[in-house]
């Protein structure tokens, strides 16, 4: 096989995956050690989005500021949405570094805009 069919491969196994984002550092939750997320924003249904909105109105909670108007444009909404693509509950992205935190919040984010 060459080294361009491989790379070929390498691309398609990553579309199926979702998008990859490998952490500065790893982080612990509920005793399970995450050195990535692969956000699988295209495997989110209208029942997810649905969920996300209670989800977010939970992550906030307490916060002040924050305008249910104004949720696109939020970084806690896009923090959200990729935890759901990704499979873990949106407190875990509390617990990312700064960097890592901006790398998910940002694909969540690129992926809403090219939807709307």
């Amino acid at each position: 096989m060459s080294e361009a069919t491989v790379k070929v491969d390498e691309l398609q196994d990553v579309k199926q995956a979702g998008t990859v984002i490998k952490l500065s550092r790893p982080v612990v939750w509920e005793d399970v050690e995450h050195k990535e997320l692969i956000l699988k924003f295209d495997d989110l249904s209208g029942d997810d989005f649905i969920d996300i909105e209670g989800d977010f109105l939970d992550f906030v909670s307490g916060k002040k500021n924050v305008f249910m108007s104004y949720k696109n444009q939020h970084p806690a909404y896009f923090a959200v949405i990729a935890a759901k693509a990704s499979g873990v509950h949106p407190n875990l992205m509390k617990k990312l570094s700064g960097k890592d935190f901006l790398k998910v919040t940002g694909a969540a984010r690129d992926f809403l805009s090219v939807m709307v």
